[in-house]
């Protein structure tokens, strides 16, 4: 290290030492110990594993066979974004999306008086049963 660059670093300048305030003390934040994982945890987690292990070549073949699909559907997107650069095609999707629409409507609204029920009464027992075992 040369002289020049050790006085840079380690001595400070006396303009600097008469100017800047003193610096401050660090101050340390001390939190409690945080309790150890139960052995149940470990058990937990090497459960988890093996049911991955056995698991995995169903994954795999869930990919296998999926992967045509994406490739047809992403192609299918590419030819519809060069298509609606034509007036005419983008007049006949806004004609096909508002049928399409109009046909949908009465399933999706059956779909929620039959649905809402069950999920408003599946997240009243999860916020009661959180609120009885004192869980945040």
């Amino acid at each position: 290290m040369t002289a020049l660059r050790k006085i840079l670093i380690e001595e400070e300048p006396v303009v600097a030492r008469e100017t800047l305030p003193a610096r401050a003390a660090k101050l340390y934040v001390v939190t409690p110990k945080i309790a150890e994982e139960p052995a149940e945890a470990g058990l937990a987690a090497g459960l988890k594993n093996i049911a991955l292990f056995f698991a995995a070549p169903f994954i795999g073949l869930a990919y296998i066979i999926a992967l045509p699909f994406v490739g047809l559907g992403y192609l299918a997107v590419l030819g519809m974004r060069i298509a609606a650069r034509y007036p005419a095609v983008r007049t006949a999707g806004a004609v096909a999306k508002t049928v399409g629409m109009c046909a949908a409507a009465p399933v999706i609204g059956l779909a929620y008086f039959v649905l809402f029920p069950v999920i408003g009464l599946g997240t009243l027992l999860w916020v009661g049963g959180r609120a009885a075992l004192g869980a945040h």
